[in-house]
């Protein structure tokens, strides 16, 4: 086999791939030989069929030949992966199928692909920043933020709830809803119960909710959950004029502060006498902002790093990107191409630099995102392919959030002692390990810090 590449524009570039007549009949006799051993035919034992029989029926020698066409594809593709500079990220080979006369002729198999690889003089550590300083959480906003879990938490309803009553942050409340199915454009309808204020639903269906009463129907428009229509595909969300009608309305009474200290400690109560409900939800509402903030900082630090390396941009696996989200439900006119493009690039230098650091998500960081995936895409019970499928992405993700992590702790910017420093925020919470790679060939070294506060689309992309 002769492997033969060379440079197009940007990042493709053209192939050739050259099997002699031998590699061709070599592979031939080896399938025949394979097939003999389980064939039965009239007149032969088991195993001794001579090989002419096989030549000589037309389906059996199309079938072989099938066969020898798809080792054949793969070993292009190994060949391209293995030889080729940088990372293949697409493949396109011309069609080919293999034929007797290939037997003596040889085949020669032609297409593109891209590469990724990082320019020479890559630059990623030492990036400024804008400003940012460490954030606080205000007794006003723990306040706040008690009231709210006590009313979440409690367990007992508000007898002799006055009829006009209007809903409130905490309040439980069941409400029909409608709208006209965008795929179908046929009526939808549903009830649902949240309890209101719940970051889980979007703040629109908050505010649309607070202060109505119930038996009070209106309209608003509100993103809802779309399921794609090819089964597996995943779903999108879509802002709909929709109709609502609130049809009960349930208050509980406040915990008490001793019930919502068990809560927010899994039932073990206070640690110790610094331990309090407020200190608790400030620690809360502190992890929250400081995600915020670390999740800013990351959008930055990837705009400058494209910013300030040239890069070969491979823009068919780019469209490759666009299709794959159309093809799962998601409107083209909602599709922003230049983000496709700038978090698929991001996805390629996380992974060419991480194996360049040689950086290596410990177990526990693994199993994180391995939830993450079951709790988006549901378990895989028995499915053995859609697990190791998991495990594959969950291990992919994992590497480039800790590579992420590394990357931000290596960029300069006015307050950054302020978040990294031995007195920083991330050590105040307890997220020791930020940015800090395990020991050589030692999977865990690291605790997991107890934060998910970034997401540039991590999931596996295909060649």
């Amino acid at each position: 086999m002769e492997v033969l590449i060379e440079p197009l524009e940007g990042a493709q570039k053209k192939f050739r791939v050259v099997f002699s007549n031998e590699d061709v009949r070599s592979k031939v006799e080896k399938e025949i030989r394979s097939a003999i051993k389980g064939l039965k035919v009239p007149g032969y034992r088991v195993g001794h069929v001579p090989a002419s029989y096989i030549r000589s029926r037309a389906p059996y020698l199309a079938s072989i030949h099938e066969s020898v066409t798809e080792e054949l594809r793969q070993a292009v593709i190994d060949a391209l992966v293995n030889e080729g500079s940088g990372t293949v990220v697409f493949l396109d080979p011309e069609p080919f199928s293999v034929s007797g006369e290939h037997e003596s002729s040889g085949i020669t198999v032609l297409g593109t692909l891209e590469s990724f690889e990082l320019p020479e003089g890559f630059v990623y550590e030492g990036i400024s920043l804008p400003p940012e300083s460490a954030p606080a959480a205000s007794s006003e906003e723990i306040a706040k933020d008690v009231d709210y879990l006590s009313k979440r938490i409690g367990t007992k309803v508000r007898e002799n709830l006055p009829e006009e009553s209007q809903i409130e942050e905490g309040d439980h409340v069941t409400f029909a809803f409608s709208f006209t199915h965008p795929d179908t454009n046929l009526p939808y309808e549903n009830i649902q119960t949240i309890t209101v204020g719940d970051p889980a639903h979007p703040e629109a269906l908050t505010r649309s909710l607070i202060g109505r009463r119930v038996g009070e129907s209106f309209s608003e428009k509100l993103p809802f959950n779309i399921p794609a229509e090819k089964k597996g595909a995943g779903s999108r969300v879509e802002t709909l004029e929709a109709h609502l009608k609130i049809e009960s309305l349930k208050r509980f009474e406040p915990a008490t502060p001793e019930e919502l200290l068990k809560a927010l400690t899994g039932g073990k109560g206070a640690g110790s006498p610094e331990e309090t409900v407020e200190s608790l939800i400030g620690k809360r509402i502190l992890e929250k902002k400081v995600s915020e903030a670390l999740s800013r900082k990351l959008d930055e630090l990837v705009l400058e790093v494209l910013s300030r390396n040239t890069i070969a941009i491979p823009e068919r696996r780019i469209d490759l990107e666009v299709e794959r989200m159309t093809s799962a439900g998601v409107p083209p006119n909602e599709i922003d191409k230049e983000q496709v493009r700038r978090e698929t690039l991001w996805w390629f230098i996380l992974d060419s630099l991480s194996q360049k650091l040689d950086i290596r998500p410990d177990m526990q960081r693994v199993e994180h995102e391995y939830l993450s995936l079951v709790r988006r895409g549901g378990n895989p019970d028995k499915d053995e392919g859609k697990r190791r499928e998991y495990v594959e992405q969950a291990f992919l993700s994992a590497r480039r959030r800790l590579t992420e992590e590394f990357l931000l702790k290596k960029s300069t910017f006015s307050g950054w002692e302020e978040f990294f420093g031995p007195e920083g925020v991330l050590n105040t919470l307890g997220w020791k390990t930020f940015g800090v790679l395990p020991e050589p060939h030692d999977h865990t070294a690291q605790e997991p810090h107890a934060h998910d506060h970034h997401d540039h689309g991590h999931e596996q992309h295909q060649h």
